[in-house]
């Protein structure tokens, strides 16, 4: 389902922001535009808009994963350390080192926010195998494409206002 148009303006305190069309936003993702507001009410003191230190969504939204491929991917909900999107972590057992992280199996045709967590902040792409990945910005369908071949297992970065596909795997 999506929205119609919507405009107007968001308060949180003496803040006010100016609210776009979401003419072309997915309802999970208009939804997640209302949370977040909500949340600015309440605590208009964090400026990023996180959640938590490690994972959270900020105000640009959730980082989400569709997978679109015939393979399942593994997916974490956290990505404990530094780096922008895209970063690139060697280890094998998952996104840098974070004792609480989270991780779920994203089976052909799923989509993280339903299927494993509403911000997904990381995926896995296994040693000798092949991944095209899309990636779109929240509302964008036509982001730029990368493809993926590591020698040894990597785990990937998104940004919590990415949204993007993978569009195959292949090991």
């Amino acid at each position: 389902m999506r929205f119609s148009t919507i405009t107007g303006v968001i308060t949180a305190g003496a803040l006010a922001l100016p609210v776009a069309s979401l003419a072309s936003v997915p309802a999970h993702a208009a939804a997640s535009a209302a949370a977040r507001a909500k949340a600015a009410q309440v605590s208009p003191t964090a400026p990023d808009g996180a959640l938590g230190a490690q994972g959270g969504c900020s105000w640009f939204g959730c980082s989400e994963i569709q997978n679109l491929s015939r393979r399942n991917v593994r997916v974490a909900r956290d990505w404990c350390g530094s780096g922008r999107n895209g970063a690139i972590s060697n280890r094998s057992r998952g996104p840098q080192t974070c004792s609480r992280n989270k991780y779920k199996w994203l089976k052909p045709g799923q989509h993280s926010y339903t299927s494993a967590f509403k911000d997904t902040d990381s995926f896995r792409v296994g040693r000798g195998c092949k991944m095209k990945v899309q990636w779109n910005t929240d509302g964008q369908e036509n982001g730029r494409f990368k493809t993926y071949r590591p020698s040894r297992t990597i785990w990937v970065k998104v940004s919590d206002n990415y949204d993007i596909d993978i569009e195959s795997y292949r090991c």
